[in-house]
């Protein structure tokens, strides 16, 4: 396994290297486009396709798997969609919400109907009745809960390290499980998709040479939901609340942010705005004299206080992960720490000096 691990992240180190390399000699990878938009701390175009890597690495690590699996299969061409829908808005710039929505849920489609891969249980007995007889509502559900991770980790992809660390503690707390269960498949599912962004980290964290982009941070969300699920679905002594409380981040970051759009500010929820709590924090309490005003080391020390952050729902998730009850108070209890800490960075005046 450590020498599967190693191949993994030296496969998707080198790319990486490549991609800057070439976009800082031969201007590749990059377009003026990626230097508009709220959340931008650079001067100049950096490439948005670390998505490449991160899918070749990962499928080339499941090549060398043994034996090889038929999930593999369903996995990649799953994923195909939702990658390359993603991709080609960091290439071109001009692909709609609508059209990466609508990839998103195609790849949900086929891992729905090719891999079994589907959310029919929830742990209350007249739920998981209608989802487990009613092939539509299943299908409509879980095309809701992965294609909103898949989204949620988009959302979170703003600031260097700030995704790739919530990911690889994510996909670290499932592997622990998925060893403790005796789950194979699982544990090396998690950990080739974590050895794949950790060569990521390097480049993105903390002086971003390199972003994930649209492509890679949907591939990685399928993929986590994917892996998640296929956990639950697999042993029976998961329960699917131990994947909501993994995700519980950045999916109550999601709804907390179309409240604030639609309801508090009365604008769309698609609008991009510098309010989410990943550029609060950067607003208000990292400290940048400290690093001599370098806004892009100054963005990546924001990514620290999220990851704590996330850990206030991961380790719950672990140690209660065959106990639904738990996990659902730790959801609820979650989201009050995080309304919390929200509200108290908005009213109240820090005074660091920046």
């Amino acid at each position: 396994m450590v020498n599967l691990l190693l191949t993994v992240f030296i496969v998707s180190f080198i790319i990486n290297w490549a991609i800057v390399k070439l976009a800082k000699s031969k201007k590749w990878f990059v377009n003026e486009a990626d230097m508009n938009g709220v959340q931008k701390f650079h001067s100049t175009p950096i490439p948005r396709v670390a998505g490449v890597p991160v899918f070749v690495s990962f499928f080339t690590g499941l090549w060398f798997v043994e034996p090889l699996e038929p999930s593999y299969v369903v996995l990649f061409l799953a994923s195909l969609v939702v990658f390359f829908g993603g991709l080609l808005e960091d290439i071109t710039a001009k692909v709609s919400p609508t059209k990466r929505m609508v990839a998103t849920l195609g790849s949900i489609v086929i891992l729905f109907f090719m891999g079994n891969i589907s959310i029919n249980f929830l742990g209350f007995d007249w739920v998981d009745y209608y989802l487990s007889n009613n092939l539509i509502l299943s299908l409509l559900f879980t095309m809701l809960v992965v294609g909103g991770a898949v989204n949620s980790i988009n959302i979170i992809d703003g600031y260097n390290g700030l995704m790739s660390g919530y990911s690889i503690l994510v996909l670290l707390a499932i592997s622990y499980v998925a060893s403790i269960l005796g789950d194979e498949l699982v544990l090396q599912l998690s950990l080739i998709l974590a050895a794949s962004l950790a060569s990521f980290t390097v480049f993105n964290f903390p002086f971003g040479k390199i972003f994930m982009g649209d492509g890679g941070a949907y591939f990685v969300g399928f993929m986590m939901a994917s892996i998640g699920l296929m956990l639950g679905i697999r042993n029976e002594e998961v329960s699917h609340w131990f994947v909501l409380l993994l995700f519980i981040y950045p999916l109550y970051e999601t709804v907390f942010s179309i409240y604030r759009k639609k309801i508090v500010r009365g604008i769309s929820p698609s609008q991009p705005d510098g309010y989410h709590l990943h550029m609060l924090i950067y607003k208000r309490l990292v400290k940048c004299k400290t690093f001599k005003n370098n806004k892009v080391i100054c963005n990546s020390m924001t990514s620290p206080f999220l990851w704590a952050l996330s850990l206030v729902s991961i380790i719950p998730a672990v140690i209660w992960y065959d106990n639904q009850t738990v996990l659902i108070i730790w959801s609820i209890i979650f989201m009050v720490i995080y309304t919390i800490i929200y509200r108290r960075i908005v009213h109240f005046k820090f005074k660091f000096n920046r």
